[in-house]
């Protein structure tokens, strides 16, 4: 090989980089955002000429309908294999793609959307299906030596940990709202227990940081009228406190009672 096929052979691996792209297809409006990094030729030559995703439904929609039903553009290029996955990760994210019919990606850096399908197959193979000796004792030992997490012994550092993770567009309930039912099984769930906190004081930075967080709110007056159209009519029910002779509302007892300031 002489110097200058050598320079040339150089130079054609160096355009060779990870790229990103973006395909749709016309027919059915879907769409596809993915990452290459083990291609060949340079991002123009090898996209819809060598390569053709690694998804299946594109592939099948290729079957169907051919390789003009599709448009297709190279997004943004990269240096390394990490820089090509961390910037397909943030992009399809921020598009909540798991979240959206129309996204032919099926998971998001390896997580992949469980259906309702799936689970219940994979219910359906464990049912009745008693753990073995052997899964007993590596579950045992895959445990040993973890401290278990509860909710009195999560350090400070673990909960803005998870309070980091779970912000914003990361966090599973993210633009969602639960429904009725699920509420009304929660209720159900937790009625008659008593909740961690009661008769647990508020420390001095607790108070602290509630007296900042509050500071300057304003409540919205579209909610403040959703709640008095909730509450209109309904008759609050009350307690009679015998030290001020007075019938009060529930909500308002904790200060009558044994703790009424005319108590003798």
């Amino acid at each position: 090989m002489t110097k200058n096929s050598r320079s040339c052979t150089l130079k054609l691996n160096n355009s060779m980089k990870p790229y990103t792209y973006l395909i749709k297809h016309k027919p059915t409006g879907l769409v596809y955002y993915g990452f290459r990094s083990a291609n060949k030729v340079d991002p123009e030559q090898d996209l819809w000429n060598k390569y053709f995703t690694s998804s299946p439904k594109v592939k099948l929609l290729l079957e169907e309908t051919g390789a003009d039903s599709f448009d297709v553009e190279i997004r943004k290029t990269f240096d390394t294999q990490e820089q090509a996955v961390e910037w397909e990760t943030k992009v399809l994210r921020r598009c909540k793609v798991l979240e959206d019919d129309r996204w032919i990606n099926q998971n998001i850096a390896g997580y992949v959307i469980p259906t309702e399908e799936s689970n219940k197959k994979i219910s359906d193979y464990w049912k009745g299906k008693p753990k073995s000796e052997e899964q007993k004792r590596k579950l045992s030992e895959s445990q040993k030596g973890k401290p278990k997490i509860n909710s009195k012994n999560k350090t400070p550092e673990y909960r803005a940990l998870m309070s980091q993770l779970k912000s914003g567009t990361n966090n599973p309930m993210y633009g969602k709202q639960q429904s009725e039912e699920t509420r009304r099984k929660i209720g159900e769930a937790n009625r008659g227990k008593t909740p961690p906190n009661k008769g647990v004081a508020m420390t001095e930075e607790q108070k602290a940081k509630l007296r900042e967080a509050m500071l300057g709110r304003k409540v919205d007056p579209e909610v403040v009228a959703r709640r008095a159209e909730k509450q209109r009519g309904q008759k609050r029910e009350k307690r009679y406190c015998p030290h001020c002779n007075k019938d009060v509302a529930v909500g308002w007892y904790n200060r009558h009672g044994d703790n009424c300031r005319q108590k003798g």
